[in-house]
């Protein structure tokens, strides 16, 4: 889409394109607006007035890539893809490539104040309640565009980026964790390879037979999907056994009953009798060393699998093994959105359908980072670039990653509540601490858990309504009237 540069947000003072690219890199962001480049004659005031080149808007953008080292060269390539794939398409319009940390810093530079700003996002971990209110519902821009949402997606990766209102958010991948292992400690071991039809039951035994004593040290059959310091995960393995982290409505939880206490006490048994340790949502350093067998990651899993198991170690990718209520898969919630307060909501418009639903920049995401593709029909795709990036993946059952998300059983790996989410989350921080450390037990520590959230989750109901409205006011407020929000 043609930009004129001459909408809100075109700054006083003009830079030419190297001195305002120069800036934008120092300080890491680009403002928006236009960009002239003056063109030098060299002669007397008398001659002619320089020739002008076109007014450029300058669209800034984060686009977040794991385990991709933020350095120049990696900055470098994405420009120039983004310069050859989007911006040679657009008259008038460059984007600009920004490294950031993600949304929820965004959104505390808004609050402050600030002016510059990406104007497309890509975010991650959680922070989804707390910077919701400061993106653009997207559903008009579908309706403009002919998109159909959920021909796009699978149904199950909107329902994070979703309002009773509209959609203010796309999936930024479109795979659910699979299991990593180490095939060469199972031979030495004499244990089988698990099917990929395992149970709980297979997985507890298998894991059990891996765990003792090492040359130095203890070795862990598994990683489990959650860690001491955060419960990411916990919400898929409770799903497993049949019950919920929280209500539909994210107001009410859940841990209290008998399902999800089922849950808690089949991974914390294995973490007391040590054969489970901790995980953070990417590989524990553990099945690098040998010690740890087993474990689940989110996407650096495999681009660290193949730096650093590469050709020289024996392992393989399994799916999640089914548990009694059937089976699950871990969902990321990382996604792109749009900033309500981007001065020119076509553009931005523009670059974030680009990013999330043109295949163009996917399938170079995909090569760059070993990552899967927002679309889950390009899944199939991603497999064979993979293997392609990569011949240590020739023979890795890489469709573990997609089969939970295409199957329907995933679920986010994060929840947060609606009313006070920093307060209630650190109300699940310290009873999980507790429950970890053998202080109290699982049933004990998620029913008084689950008790003093759904009392604070009413206290905070009582007021939210007019910060509710405060924060809708936003868009036409500007960044400067926004209202604080709780956990920023």
């Amino acid at each position: 889409m043609a930009a004129s540069g001459s909408g809100r947000g075109v700054p006083s003072r003009l830079f030419t394109r190297r001195q305002t690219l120069r800036v934008a890199g120092a300080a890491g962001v680009v403002a928006s607006g236009a960009v002239l480049a003056a063109c030098s004659t060299g002669g007397a005031a008398s001659q002619a007035a320089p020739a002008v080149t076109p007014q450029v808007t300058v669209i800034p953008f984060q686009l977040w890539t794991p385990s991709v080292p933020t350095n120049k060269t990696t900055t470098q390539l994405i420009q120039q893809f983004t310069d050859s794939s989007f911006n040679s398409k657009q008259k008038g319009v460059r984007a600009t490539w920004v490294g950031g940390g993600g949304m929820q810093t965004v959104a505390t530079s808004l609050l402050a104040g600030a002016s510059n700003f990406p104007w497309v996002v890509a975010s991650c971990c959680g922070d989804w309640p707390i910077i919701q209110p400061f993106l653009a519902k997207l559903d008009p821009f579908f309706k403009t565009d002919n998109i159909d949402p959920t021909t796009t997606w699978q149904a199950g990766q909107l329902t994070r980026f979703q309002q009773p209102d509209g959609t203010y958010g796309l999936p930024e991948d479109a795979a659910s964790d699979a299991y990593l292992y180490r095939q060469d400690i199972l031979d030495g071991l004499g244990l089988a390879y698990p099917d990929p039809t395992w149970t709980s039951t297979d997985a507890t035994n298998l894991w059990t037979a891996c765990a003792g004593k090492i040359s130095g040290g203890w070795r862990y059959g598994v990683g489990c999907p959650f860690g001491q310091g955060t419960t990411e995960g916990l919400p898929t393995v409770v799903a497993g056994f049949g019950g919920q982290f929280q209500s539909q409505d994210r107001t009410q939880c859940l841990l209290n009953s008998p399902k999800a206490i089922a849950a808690g006490e089949y991974w914390m048994n294995l973490v007391w009798n040590k054969i489970g340790t901790g995980g953070d949502g990417s590989p524990v350093p553990g099945i690098f060393n040998g010690t740890c067998v087993f474990t689940t990651g989110a996407e650096p899993t495999i681009i660290q699998a193949v730096e650093q198991l590469g050709e020289h170690t024996k392992w393989d990718f399994v799916p999640w093994p089914s548990f009694p209520a059937g089976p699950v898969g871990k969902l990321h919630d990382n996604f792109y959105g749009m900033v309500t307060a981007a001065p020119q909501q076509e553009l931005a418009w523009e670059l974030l359908k680009w990013a999330a639903i043109d295949p163009d920049w996917q399938r170079f995401y995909m090569q760059l980072a070993l990552a899967p593709p927002a679309v889950a029909s390009l899944l199939e795709e991603w497999y064979a670039i993979m293997r392609a990036t990569a011949p240590v993946l020739q023979n890795k059952q890489l469709e573990y990653w997609g089969n939970a998300t295409l199957q329907g059983v995933g679920v986010y790996d994060y929840e947060f509540f609606e009313y006070s989410p920093s307060q209630a989350n650190n109300l699940v921080s310290s009873w999980w601490s507790q429950i970890w450390g053998q202080t109290v037990s699982v049933t004990a520590g998620f029913t008084q858990l689950a008790q003093q959230i759904n009392a604070l989750e009413a206290q905070a109901a009582v007021s939210a309504g007019a910060l509710a409205q405060n924060i809708k006011a936003f868009p036409t407020n500007g960044p400067n009237l926004a209202p604080a929000v709780p956990g920023i």
